[in-house]
């Protein structure tokens, strides 16, 4: 069970530096895309902009300039597919530029579901999906080739060296020389055997020279010569890197230099191991303790939050009931405000004396009005009369007359 919980804690780790890393990995892909489609050109002439970096839009360095860049190059990109898009400017909307740009990537039948706010930082995994899908497509669209790499092979460098050093190098060959490769490398090796053999006959032919020549030195003379000319025979080898007994002798003193490491850090990691181990027992004993205790407690749990669930779900209906409630409250409430002011109105106008003035004055007008009428309706009945009073009489000249004549009357 140890095993199996540390594995899957690695298996977690190993995830999460992929998923962290990954739009790193993505960023290169995309550096490399718009290399062969030569961005470049359009960077520096047109945008007079310095060319990206591998990571650019990876990290965040400068949040506007790096939104620019992606409008940009998206912009540029979608050029190359079709779509005519206007160059963003100082002052434009930039979720106008976006959403313009994610339409005419959807048309493309590209993924473009993707927060806008996130794309207007100008950095991140999107920015790096959505120029990723543009590049792949404009490469398709103009067909460009895709080859093998071609790595040029070195030429090994040979040295001619002098005759007299043939035999140096050969003793030092057969010092040095301990060669363990696999057996498709052996055809590849020199042959230490005859190069040992090949300096024997060479020793024992200038054994036999040396006994056929008969020396005319003197022993003195010999030595006065050897000492003047000793500091010129001194050989001074350089060590080259790329010759393999370099490389040889440099991997056997790494080889030891990490066997003595391993020694000392080995019991370390043992114990390490052991204490992991025992911390691993515990965390899992202590789990298994913890998941028996809290047994009760978690089903206690679940059934409180079931009950939660159906309170909150019977608060909902009530509340519901309380806001139709409350507004009918405030219908009558302004309907109570409007009695109430008329109320209001109508005590005061019954409580103010000023209407009973006004019917004093009204009634006062009215009594002097009657009296006026009265003395018109006297002057008029005094006018009647005497104008009936003189009918009367006019009335009676008329029958007297023939009566009486004027003479007599």
């Amino acid at each position: 069970m140890d095993i199996q919980s540390v594995d899957s804690s690695r298996n977690r780790s190993t995830n999460l530096s992929e998923i962290t890393y990954q739009h790193f990995l993505d960023m290169e892909t995309l550096n490399n895309r718009l290399i062969l489609l030569d961005y470049e050109t359009y960077v520096v002439k047109t945008l007079k902009m310095r060319p990206i970096n591998r990571h650019y839009f990876a990290l965040q360095t400068s949040s506007g300039e790096q939104f620019f860049m992606f409008v940009s190059l998206a912009i540029w990109l979608l050029s190359k597919l079709g779509k005519n898009l206007k160059q963003p400017q100082e002052y434009d909307d930039p979720n106008l530029t976006v959403n313009s740009i994610l339409e005419s990537s959807a048309q493309l039948d590209l993924f473009v579901d993707y927060p806008i706010n996130q794309l207007k930082q100008g950095f991140g995994k999107h920015v790096i999906d959505i120029l990723n899908g543009l590049a792949e497509l404009s490469l398709k669209k103009i067909n460009f080739p895709y080859k093998k790499p071609f790595f040029p092979v070195e030429k090994e460098e040979v040295e001619e060296l002098p005759e007299n050093n043939a035999e140096l190098l050969l003793e030092h060959v057969e010092e040095e020389m301990v060669w363990t490769d696999s057996d498709s490398d052996e055809e590849n090796m020199l042959n230490i055997n005859d190069l040992s053999v090949l300096n024997k006959v060479k020793r024992q032919t200038s054994h036999k020279t040396n006994k056929n020549l008969i020396p005319s030195t003197n022993k003195e003379e010999w030595n006065l010569e050897l000492e003047q000319v000793l500091p010129l025979l001194r050989v001074t080898i350089k060590l080259d890197y790329k010759d393999w007994r370099t490389s040889l002798q440099q991997m056997k003193e790494h080889k030891l230099m990490m066997n003595l490491s391993i020694e000392k850090v080995k019991p370390l990691l043992i114990n390490l191991n052991s204490i992991l181990r025992e911390t691993m027992e515990k965390v899992y004993s202590r789990e298994q303790y913890l998941n028996s205790s809290l047994d009760n407690l978690l089903v206690e749990y679940r059934t409180f939050q079931d009950e939660l669930a159906r309170i909150n779900d019977h608060y909902k209906s009530l509340s519901n009931g309380i806001v139709e409630r409350q507004n009918i409250l405030l219908k009558i409430t302004e309907q109570l405000d409007i009695i109430k002011l008329e109320m209001d109105e109508r005590g005061s106008s019954m409580t103010d004396g000023t209407p009973l003035i006004n019917i004093k004055k009204a009634i006062g007008t009215i009594k002097r009005d009657i009296m006026e009428m009265d003395v018109r309706i006297g002057v008029l009945q005094h006018g009647y009369f005497i104008s009936k009073v003189h009918e009367k009489s006019i009335i009676q000249d008329t029958i007297m007359r023939p009566l009486f004549p004027r003479t007599v009357l």
